[in-house]
């Protein structure tokens, strides 16, 4: 459950360098060349082409973000049902906080 909460915190803090570029990119001029993360390499593309490929990233991203969500509230529902029985079997002999 922590590995989900940490990976679902990384993925909204890309988001939100993803939202400050998109910031940055608005401001800059239509001729000029823009250096654009892929991977782990920063590649000059033009400026259209960069914002392109920024709303792809962001829609990508936000799929992601969602999908995780989704799984976290998932998994803390079963842990909560399982808590629940695991409780009204063995009462207060057994301590399950995290």
């Amino acid at each position: 459950m922590r590995n989900l909460e940490e990976k679902l915190q990384e993925l909204k803090q890309e988001k939100e360098a993803l939202d400050d570029l998109a910031t940055e990119l608005e401001l800059a001029d239509e001729d000029e060349l823009v250096l654009y993360r892929v991977g782990e390499a920063f590649l000059h593309m033009p400026l259209p082409k960069a914002q392109k490929r920024l709303e792809k990233d962001q829609s990508d991203l936000d799929a992601r973000i969602s999908n995780l969500s989704t799984s976290t509230e998932d998994c803390d529902t079963q842990m909560k049902a399982l808590k629940v029985q695991l409780y009204a079997k063995f009462g207060s002999a057994i301590n399950l906080d995290e």
